[in-house]
């Protein structure tokens, strides 16, 4: 009986993702960039920081993310993209990727500014879906 107690226990802990920051996140390799116009700065640019959480939940497909419909990079957890796209509001998108991969798809309005840098997380639920949320981290 203490037996499947623990394993219960560990099952919920593995299913939760954690935010990871910035500074530790892992820069997605280039063989998954699918958009690399915005991987540079350019001048009248605004900074946008797309971070995968780490944990279990998820982990064995990648995310893809979209700006304004347009895929830009697969990420695996602890991964981020920081892009430069142009200042004004803009609509991020986040969705599984692969044939048996579940989670759906998640959107967030952000507003660009030249002058400071916006954070998203992907964070993926007990349930398997995936939420695209600003972060502090």
């Amino acid at each position: 009986m203490y037996f499947f107690a623990v394993l219960a226990a560990l099952s919920l802990v593995a299913c939760a993702t954690q935010p990871v920051t910035v500074e530790k996140a892992l820069a997605v390799p280039f063989i998954r960039i699918l958009a690399p116009r915005w991987l540079s700065q350019a001048p009248y640019t605004g900074s946008l920081v797309v971070k995968r959480d780490s944990g279990f939940m998820g982990s064995a497909c990648n995310v893809r993310v979209f700006i304004d419909a347009v895929p830009v990079a697969d990420l695996a957890p602890s991964e981020k993209v920081e892009l430069f796209v142009t200042p004004g509001e803009h609509i991020v998108g986040a969705a599984s990727t692969g044939v048996f991969c579940g989670g759906g798809a998640s959107e967030a309005a952000v507003v660009i500014t030249p002058e400071r840098q916006k954070i998203l997380r992907i964070a993926s639920g007990q349930s398997g879906d995936l939420h695209l949320q600003p972060s502090a981290f």
